[in-house]
């Protein structure tokens, strides 16, 4: 249920954004590590969307590089998907915040 509520919000920022003008394609940015499946996205928005100007709006996602902060030495990386092990590139800590990469955000609109 998690993408129904995320799906409501980001269709109600994009009808805010849209001004009763018709959306022809929203660009999304996904996280790497976020939870949240395209295609649960997208089937929410079409059911929630119905006689709005979302209706029939294409969704498209872009994937986003997760950035990891060091707790140890403070230094700012960016995960590598083919990295098995999840360190400091300076210090080699393993003890890193996530940053950037768990979340989806609406990143633009195109109107017809």
């Amino acid at each position: 249920m998690r993408e129904f509520a995320l799906t409501q919000k980001l269709l109600e920022q994009a009808l805010e954004t849209a001004h009763s003008k018709k959306i022809k394609r929203v660009h999304l940015l996904i996280g790497s590590f976020s939870e949240e499946r395209e295609d649960s996205i997208q089937f929410y928005w079409k059911d929630l969307a119905k006689g709005s100007p979302g209706d029939g709006a294409e969704l498209h996602f872009d994937h986003v590089i997760p950035e990891m902060k060091c707790l140890g030495c403070s230094g700012m990386s960016y995960l590598d998907e083919n990295e098995k092990e999840c360190t400091c590139a300076y210090c080699c800590s393993d003890h890193l915040k996530l940053l950037v990469g768990e979340d989806v955000r609406l990143e633009r609109i195109e109107f017809e």
